[in-house]
């Protein structure tokens, strides 16, 4: 199994640790050997038929890393991303798909080795490319037979009561959707290949069967209040990519739970980090970006706002201090409590095979 892939160099320059960033093309080296941005764009929730101004936007403010997935808005935002690169050639914002990172995601609904494969190519189709960068498994759990899940059903017959398929069936499954994304890879139909929402003990299932290993990188959630930790370490160890989402608190969280969390205040409002940045005069969303580039972690944020573009990605001319750092790292919340994403899914907390 060839780990070195014979591909374009790509305009972009490995730095080891996200820390040394020093603009958004300076990215990590992944295993098959091309670089993805430390800084990305992400696309998640922009909504039904509005995710080609953003991207386009993203593409012109100096953005080269996008993030996106095959379930985005009902499947609708690979499509406009597609539209988004190819507009950015034609303007001549880019000069050629060569200088975009583009990462997008495997849906559940096709586990397994031909309908991994199916879901690979629905997803080059709509991005108008002949090859993605980064393809993650973007959930290691089943696909449901139905949206309308009965509470009442699930705490009778537990949280697989509507899967489309058995528990104890899932590790091979999913071992079978990672054999196709290898074989997409030597096809060179993607360049890079990786998981998202992967537990310690779904990475170690994995592991077992994997001919390529290790996963270029692991997507989960992780900002102060949840930092995931243990599997950002577990990662470093085996040489996976930690990439943070949803690092400035997500668009999951519902009042109740802000409440619970941080007595009303989302935490781009909490005290703690608006504190930090009056202190060093930046905002408070560079803040958490900053905190996490210095644990090493990927990013992706995302907004419609072409101020706020701008904003998310000047992060690379200050540090935070030890002293600003503990004082983020003592936000974490013990446990599960702080999972803000995937709320209505009934296995969101993961603990299965």
């Amino acid at each position: 199994f060839s780990m070195k892939r014979n591909f374009v160099s790509k305009p972009f320059r490995a730095v080891k640790n996200a820390s040394d960033a020093k603009n958004l093309k300076d990215g990590v080296e992944l295993t098959e050997g091309s670089i993805m941005p430390w800084v990305g764009f992400g696309t998640y929730r922009l909504g039904k038929d509005k995710a080609f101004s953003p991207t386009l936007q993203a593409l012109s403010k100096g953005y080269r890393c996008i993030d996106t997935a095959f379930i985005y808005a009902s499947e609708q935002t690979e499509k406009q991303v597609g539209d988004a690169i190819k507009t950015a050639i034609e303007r001549k914002i880019i000069e050629s798909r060569e200088e975009v990172f583009v990462i997008t995601k495997h849906w559940r609904k096709y586990h397994g080795y031909s309908e991994t494969l199916q879901c690979l190519d629905l997803s080059l189709d709509r991005l108008q490319l002949d090859f993605i960068d980064l393809y993650l498994i973007h959930w290691p759990g089943p696909a449901y037979n139905t949206m309308s899940r009965r509470k009442d059903v699930m705490e009778e017959q537990g949280p697989w009561a509507y899967a489309n398929i058995a528990e104890e069936d899932m590790v091979k499954l999913r071992s079978e959707t990672w054999r196709a994304m290898e074989d997409a890879l030597n096809k060179g139909k993607v360049k890079s290949i990786g998981v998202s929402n992967f537990t310690i003990r779904q990475l170690e299932n994995l592991k077992k069967t994997a001919k390529l290993w290790p996963p270029a990188v692991n997507q989960v959630e992780s900002h102060p209040l949840y930092p995931n930790n243990e599997l950002r370490d577990y990662c470093a160890k085996e040489g996976i990519i930690f990439q943070a989402y949803a690092a400035l608190g997500g668009q999951d969280g519902t009042k109740k739970k802000w409440k619970e969390l941080l007595n009303g205040e989302k935490l781009l409002s909490c005290p703690a980090v608006e504190d930090i940045a009056k202190e060093i005069k930046v905002s408070p969303a560079q803040v958490l970006l900053r905190y996490a580039l210095q644990r090493n972690c990927a990013i992706t944020p995302k907004t419609v706002s072409a101020e706020r573009m701008e904003e998310n990605s000047n992060i690379f001319h200050f540090e935070l201090s030890d002293l600003h750092m503990n004082s983020l790292n003592d936000l974490e919340v013990p446990g599960e409590t702080a999972r803000l994403c995937w709320r209505t899914d009934p296995l969101r907390m993961l603990d299965f095979d």
